[in-house]
C-alpha cells in the first residue's frame, strides 16, 4: 500500500502554522507555501551571521575540538551545510565534510563512500567516535553510516529525515526522484534490486528497515510544518525525537534549531531517554 494511503487516508494535509487564506489552499499549494517561509529563515540567519555566530552559542558548553561530520540533504552538497558549519566552528567543534558534491546517488553507494571518510576523520579526531549531523537525506545517510560502522560514530543527529520510511515525501522532490529512478533502472543489476523503490534490497535499505542496533545514539529533529516530508516519518522508535519550529529546508539554518543542535552535541555523553 502506498504511504499516503496509510498515513493520510481521508483529509488533505496542511502544514502546521499556516493561517487564514493559506489554510484554504489545495494541500500541495499549502505545502509549497509553508516551505516558502524558508526565505525568512535565510534572512534570520543572515542577521545572526552579521552579528557573529559565536553570540548564538556563547553560553553553551564549548565543543573543545570534538569532531563533527556534517552531511547535506537530498540534491545538495557540502556547501549547503555552510550555516551549520559556521555555528559548529563558532561553538568550538572541529567540522569534517562528507565530500558529497550532489546527494542524489544510491544511498548505499553514498554510505560506502562515507565509510573511508569517517575512518580518516576518526583518526584525525584522536580515534574518538565522531559526532554526526545530517539534514534530510543526510540524516538517513548518517544513520546508515552509524549502523554500518558503529565503532566510528557517536551521537547522530538527523534533521527532517524520514527515517521510518524513506519515501514519505510530498510533491516537491518527485521530479528529481523520478529522474533518478529512470537512471538507476537503466542498469540491469540495479533494476533487479528494485533500486530507488520501497522494495529495494540493497544493504542500506535492509539496514534502514531493521531496528536500531544497541549503542546507536540517534536524535531526530522534526517539524510539523514540514512541506517536503511527512513529519510522522521522522519520529523514530528508540530514538530521542525533538520537535522544532520552521520549514524543512530551513532546519539547517534556523538560529534556534542550530543552537539546539549544539546543545544536543554538548550533551552527547548524557544519553537521557527524553524522546518519544
Amino acid at each position: 500500500m502506498e504511504w499516503r494511503e496509510i498515513d493520510l487516508p481521508d483529509l488533505p494535509w496542511v502544514p502546521h502554522g499556516l493561517s487564514g487564506r493559506l489554510r484554504g489552499l489545495p494541500s500541495w499549494a499549502a505545502r509549497a507555501a509553508a516551505e516558502a517561509r524558508f526565505a525568512g529563515e535565510v534572512a534570520d540567519f543572515t542577521t545572526t551571521l552579521a552579528q557573529g555566530p559565536h553570540r548564538l552559542v556563547a553560553d553553551l558548553p564549548p565543543g573543545e575540538g570534538r569532531g563533527v561530520l556534517v552531511i547535506p540533504g537530498f540534491g545538495f552538497g557540502d556547501a549547503a551545510t555552510t550555516p551549520l558549519q559556521l555555528v559548529l566552528k563558532a561553538a568550538g567543534y572541529r567540522v569534517f565534510l562528507s565530500r558529497i558534491r550532489w546527494n542524489v546517488r544510491c544511498p548505499d553507494d553514498h554510505v560506502s563512500d562515507l565509510v573511508p571518510v569517517a575512518e580518516e576523520c576518526f583518526e584525525l579526531n584522536g580515534r574518538k567516535p565522531l559526532l554526526v549531523v545530517g539534514h534530510s537525506r543526510g540524516g538517513m545517510l548518517g544513520r546508515g553510516l552509524a549502523v554500518r560502522r558503529p565503532d566510528l560514530i557517536g551521537r547522530t543527529i538527523a534533521m527532517g529525515s524520514p527515517l521510518n520510511y524513506e519515501f514519505a515525501f510530498y510533491e516537491l522532490p518527485v521530479p528529481l526522484v523520478g529522474a533518478m529512478t529512470s537512471v538507476y533502472h537503466a542498469d540491469p543489476a540495479r533494476r533487479a534490486l528494485q533500486c530507488c523503490t520501497p522494495q529495494c534490497q540493497c544493504p542500506y535499505m535492509r539496514a534502514a528497515h531493521s531496528p536500531l542496533p544497541d549503542g546507536i545514539d540517534l536524535v531526530s529533529l522534526y517539524t510539523r510544518a514540514d512541506g517536503i516530508v511527512d513529519w510522522r516519518s521522522c519520529v523514530v522508535p528508540g530514538a530521542t525525537n525533538v520537535e522544532v519550529p520552521g520549514t524543512h529546508l530551513g532546519m539547517g539554518m534556523r538560529p534556534a534549531t542550530l543552537r539546539l543542535v549544539v546543545q544536543l552535541l554538548a550533551n552527547a555523553d548524557n544519553r537521557t531517554a527524553t524522546g518519544t
